[in-house]
């Protein structure tokens, strides 16, 4: 069977701080990416072991490499590099599942360990009413080809938003957000109560052999056409500059709608 894997950083056992491990040149970033690989080499393992016979993976988090140190990459992965940070490359509907790993939850979500949706400036977003983030986003964009997401590893305010959508869907919860939140722009940073890396990974690699399970059983998570899409920034500035695009049209002070016929035409 054929996987593809959305991965990004945040949703990594040990990461919890924006500005020293998930910005590129910072102090703990490097640290991060091979914590960040190393789970996507977990979820492999157990994926190969449940049955899946070739994998391929999206790096997603910023501009080259994407979060994933490719030098410690599993041997049997396939890395779609080079592909920028908008959505996954590479995918059609001959995928029999998608997985993500180390994803986060959307902005504002309570409990939620640097929850944010898609970029800092991004205050809340709306795909046809439904208020969604970065895992509906990537959940729709392979159901769209009818290619359904049967794993999510990540932290708990993560898995919680995943269910909500795909109730089926397997799961690893390798960290959990305590108390109130503070504000890094769109991005919160709590305290975190984190699995060790070594346990997140056995963690990830039991639960994506049991996703395999589910193959065939978990329906794609759809979004009917046309879609619209609503976008609320932080500020009003980006509204305005987004809002000179074709196709977008200003809602307010900072939001801006758009409708397109495929998903892959939105554009942020």
């Amino acid at each position: 069977m054929k996987i593809y894997v959305v991965c990004d950083l945040e949703g990594t056992a040990g990461v919890v701080d924006f500005k020293l491990q998930c910005i590129a040149d910072s102090k703990y970033y490097q640290q991060a990416v091979r914590l960040a690989t190393l789970e996507l080499n977990a979820l492999i393992e157990g994926a190969m072991e449940g049955g899946a016979t070739e994998v391929y993976a999206w790096p997603g988090h910023g501009p080259f490499p994407g979060g994933i140190d490719v030098e410690l990459l599993h041997p049997e992965c396939v890395l779609v590099m080079h592909a920028g940070d908008a959505g996954p490359a590479a995918f059609d509907g001959s995928f029999d599942a998608m997985f993500l790993c180390g994803l986060h939850a959307m902005a504002g979500a309570e409990g939620g360990v640097l929850s944010h949706s898609f970029m800092p400036i991004l205050e809340n977003v709306w795909l046809n009413d439904l208020k969604i983030g970065e895992i509906a986003m990537n959940m729709a964009s392979f159901g769209e080809l009818g290619v359904p997401t049967v794993f999510i590893g990540g932290d708990q305010a993560a898995m919680e938003e995943a269910r909500a959508l795909v109730p089926g869907i397997e799961g690893a919860v390798v960290k959990w957000g305590l108390e109130e939140k503070s504000r890094l722009g769109a991005l919160s940073e709590r305290k975190t109560v984190s699995l060790s890396p070594a346990r997140a990974r056995g963690v990830i690699r039991e639960a994506a052999e049991r996703a395999m399970g589910k193959v065939g059983d978990v329906e794609p998570f759809r979004v009917d056409p046309p879609y619209t899409m609503r976008v609320q920034y932080t500020e009003a500035k980006y509204a305005e500059q987004m809002s000179q695009h074709e196709g977008v049209e200003r809602v307010d002070d900072t939001t801006v709608k758009q409708v397109r016929d495929v998903l892959s035409e939105l554009i942020f």
